[in-house]
């Protein structure tokens, strides 16, 4: 009986120990968490179990029945395997990695983790610890992201357009928190080309931006002045400062925009109808601005499992315009009339509130994201045309329009480990409302009242399992949205529409040796923005009006791409096939076939075929980067002259230069070129830039001071031709992008931000 009953104890306690957990957290020399490293285990005679990856946090588990593992095997490239026992308990609490090193007679090589790598669907650029964190702020280091194109808060990945960008899992609304995030904060950026069924299905691209863990209680903050010179000069002045105390935090961002922009272009239009019209009009003006932003808000952290948080933002912003422009025209060829305009406008914003409130917690495994937004804006647009002829009458053109923007939404998500990775589902609802009331004394057009009133409602569903070696990804969205759009209070039928879409996402990514592949499909949608939807007609000048369209459709996207990195090379390739792109096009406008109308439409179809490449080098204190690209799309359009064909391709080369100078100095050198080519209904000339920047720190990091250069040449505008049947219009801006920036910043007790909220409707915003 005793010998029976030890073995049930024995075979209990083995069955105990078969199926506890085996957790554990990785990080590197520096004690900075480390994710995407493999994990795996084996049993006694290495045979290979089953594997799974680190989290964002350097944490890993397995949390089901094992078969008698004996070991776990540690590898992330860069840095020494390590195989080790599995404790009684289960838990390995730290493991560090150390970066792996080869002894070569008296040469030491010291292999480092590559500064661009492969995590799931996503291109990760590691800030912590490279030459990035001393770029200066978030708008610097993305300028020196692969596949990212832009600066100072205006970006867009590359054949993509403009991402969502997202600071510790919450969506940004205002682009100047770019520029208040230090790049010294910041611990990587993660470049999601085609995101699943968690993000909406308007969005093509994300960059999520990771910052690195807080440090001390107290008051801190981050003082910046920036002073700008582009033919006029103008200055971006913020404060941001935030008190700490327990899990209490109290912040607050202030800032002021003003300055002149210099607008100057030259435009060549051609209209065809009964009459060949030539118009040649040369345009050169200002706008002043001034803007004005501020943002309270708290969180509180009861514990590491559950927060809260709120904040509201207001501002406003008033801008004017004022600008002198020669028009010479031909009719059929032989000179019509001259004509000197004389033009200035008023645009205001006010008030602009923002509200959000956020719960994030976990009761268990599960995690629970909560966020509900407020937004309501208002903008006013005042305008005076006055257009004096040689040959005509004269024309005197007053305008003004009024627009009113409101929305209320709320985002709840769940995530919960599941069977060999885990699951997270969710649902959003967003209510919007866009209202337009535009008055004119033209006689071409008249007064217009419009509103779009749209409810969405979605729920997705994402589950990730790691096989092996292989990590899947399936994800599913389902959108269901009414829009309703009234035309002087009248509701119009053919206009307003019902959707119900379904939106599949799926992904694979793997490692064979040290290539890390990444293989992904999505079906997205593009929805037209509320200034596509709006009806009302503008006046340009006599011969040309522009409108939105309130039959447009959204477009339908399907996307498939593959992903793959080996140490410092990357590279990515992608097809997109498109139905119903929106597009500009031109209709004679009413029965007046003299008069031409600028507006959206939904053509039949695109299809892109897009490759990117990179690689990064460290060659002693230079640190070079060279950047490929290749878009190509296949679009056929009417034209005056017949069935055109805009297949021709654009090409992208950047080669990005940091260079550690003596005394801690940062120079970086940027140099890109983009060839001329075809992007939608539209022909674009090559452009380049060279940029210089010099950046350095004072005071243990506190104070610092930058100096720029951009655009020396004056090279970097792109000349742009709209192809459409009845009207072909040859912009070439001819501004000045010529710039010189001075910038002083001071930071004090330098803290990251505990605000976990995410934002809901973030991209119902945008199309505001």
């Amino acid at each position: 009986m005793k010998t029976g009953f030890s073995l049930i104890v024995a075979a209990m306690a083995t069955a105990s120990t078969m199926a506890q957990n085996i957790t554990g957290k990785i990080v590197d020399e520096n004690n900075s968490p480390l994710d995407f490293v493999n994990v795996v285990l084996l049993k006694a005679d290495s045979t290979y179990i089953t594997g799974t990856v680190t989290d964002e946090n350097g944490v890993f588990l397995f949390n089901e029945k094992q078969v008698n593992p004996k070991f776990l095997k540690v590898s992330s490239i860069g840095y020494t395997t390590q195989t080790l026992n599995i404790p009684s308990t289960g838990n390995f609490g730290i493991i560090t990695l150390n970066p792996e090193s080869i002894m070569l007679r008296e040469v030491v090589v010291k292999s480092n983790r590559p500064v661009t790598s492969i995590k799931g669907d996503a291109l990760v650029t590691n800030v912590a610890g490279s030459q990035l964190e001393h770029a200066g702020t978030a708008n610097d280091v993305l300028t020196q992201v692969p596949m990212v194109l832009g600066r100072d808060g205006n970006f867009e990945v590359f054949g993509k357009g403009s991402p969502a960008i997202y600071i510790n899992g919450r969506e940004i609304q205002d682009l100047n928190q770019l520029s208040q995030l230090n790049s010294a904060d910041i611990k990587n950026v993660e470049v999601i080309t085609n995101p699943g069924a968690k993000y909406d299905a308007s969005v093509k691209a994300v960059i999520r931006i990771r910052t690195k863990r807080p440090q001390g209680d107290g008051f801190s903050g981050t003082l910046r002045a920036q002073g700008i010179m582009q033919k006029y000069f103008r200055t971006v002045d913020q404060a941001n400062l935030k008190f700490r105390t327990g899990g209490l935090e109290i912040f607050g961002n202030f800032g002021y925009i003003g300055g002149k922009f210099q607008s100057s272009n030259c435009v060549d239009m051609l209209t065809q109808s009964s009459t060949v019209w030539n118009q040649f009009l040369t345009q050169d003006g200002f706008m002043r601005t001034n803007e004005f932003f501020g943002k309270a808000g708290f969180s509180y952290m009861f514990n590491d499992s559950h927060s809260i948080g709120a904040y509201y933002s207001n501002g406003f912003t008033k801008q004017k315009s004022e600008y002198i422009g020669k028009s010479r025209v031909l009719s059929d060829g032989e000179p019509y009339d001259n004509i000197t305009i004389f033009g200035n406008s008023k645009n205001n914003t006010l008030p602009k509130h923002h509200a959000n409130m956020y719960y994030n917690g976990e009761i268990g495994m599960l995690g629970i994201d909560f966020n509900m937004d407020y937004m309501w804006r208002k903008n006013c647009n005042s305008m005076f045309n006055n257009e004096i002829s040689d040959t005509q009458d004269n024309s005197f053109v007053n305008s003004i329009g009024v627009s009113r923007s409101r929305l209320l939404a709320e985002k709840l998500i769940f995530s919960y480990p599941f069977w060999k990775g885990g699951i997270e589902f969710g649902e959003e609802y967003t209510s919007s409302r866009f209202s337009s009331d535009y008055n004119t004394d033209s006689s071409l057009v008249g007064d217009a009242n419009s509103r779009v009133d749209e409810n969405n409602i979605a729920g997705f569903v994402e589950i990730g399992q790691t096989f092996g070696q292989f990590n899947i990804g399936v994800g599913l969205r389902y959108e269901h949205i009414k829009f309703e759009y009234l035309e002087n209070g009248q509701r119009k039928e053919d206009q307003s529409k019902t959707y119900n879409n379904l939106f599949p996402s799926l992904s694979l990514s793997t490692m064979i040796k040290n290539v890390q592949l990444s293989l992904s499909y999505t079906h997205k949608t593009q929805r037209p923005s509320y200034a596509d939807l709006d009806g009302t007609v503008d006046y340009i000048n006599r011969f040309t009006l522009e409108s939105g369209n309130p039959f447009l459709k959204p477009e339908k996207i399907n996307s498939v791409e593959l992903m793959g990195a080996w140490r410092q090379f990357f590279g990515e390739i992608t097809y997109t096939y498109k139905k119903d792109p929106i597009m500009n096009t031109t209709y004679p406008y009413a029965d007046d076939a003299e008069v031409k109308l600028i507006t959206m439409a939904n053509f039949p179809k695109i299809q892109t075929l897009q490759a990117f490449a990179g690689a990064q080098f460290t060659v002693g204190v230079w640190q070079p980067k060279v950047n490929v690209g290749i878009m190509k799309q296949r679009l056929s359009i009417d034209y005056s002259t017949g069935r055109m064909s805009l297949n021709n391709p654009v090409g992208l080369i950047q080669f990005q230069n940091a260079i550690h100078l003596p005394y801690d100095i940062w120079m970086n050198v940027d140099m890109q070129w983009m060839s001329g080519g075809n992007d939608d209904n539209t022909k674009q000339s090559s452009s380049s830039y060279l940029n210089v920047k010099l950046y350095k720190a004072f005071f243990n990091n506190k104070f610092s001071l930058t100096l720029e250069a951009n655009d020396i040449f004056n090279k970097s505008n792109r000349n742009v031709t709209l192809l459409n049947k009845d009207v072909t219009i040859h912009r070439f801006n001819t501004t000045n992008n010529r710039t010189f920036i001075l910038t002083l910043q001071y930071t004090f007790n330098s803290s990251r931000d505990r605000y976990k909220g995410q934002g809901a409707g973030t991209n119902e915003i945008n199309r505001f």
